[in-house]
């Protein structure tokens, strides 16, 4: 049985085709993609009502910055962990992300390989951390 089975991912990014591929490469015993928006509205709206476990997300929205989206996401979902997969290599916003609680951050063109090693090192912390909420 796989160590991670059952962890719950959210996609949010622009363009279709990654949105596409990222469910592809993700999707399987391990992690289920739950849901998927391509801009910070309809990102926001789905997630008030759509829980997940992780939620990749990407920097520039259409009609928002995905920075903004990360705080608002660690409001409101705040045991979710975020991993950001986007062109954006500034070092300020690589290092903005993982100020404001991004757990990873993947820069396109990513590899299927990449992206699972950065999902498997996430969810070996959310394990981690359900375990110890838990009485002893």
């Amino acid at each position: 049985m796989p160590t991670h089975q059952g962890l719950s991912v959210f996609i949010i990014d622009d363009n279709e085709m990654t949105r596409g591929l990222l469910r592809v490469i993700i999707q399987g015993e391990q992690y289920d993609v739950v849901g998927d928006a391509g801009t910070a509205e309809s990102a926001q709206l789905r997630l008030r009502s759509q829980r997940a476990d992780i939620i990749c997300l990407d920097v520039q929205l259409p009609d928002g910055d995905g920075l903004d989206l990360l705080n608002w996401i660690r409001a409101k979902q705040p045991k979710a962990a975020v991993l950001m997969v986007t062109a954006s290599t500034e070092r300020s916003t690589v290092e903005q992300a993982l100020r404001n609680g991004a757990k990873g951050y993947i820069v396109k063109p990513f590899n299927p390989g990449t992206v699972m090693n950065t999902l498997d090192k996430i969810a070996g912390q959310i394990k981690a951390a359900r375990a110890a909420e838990r009485p002893a």
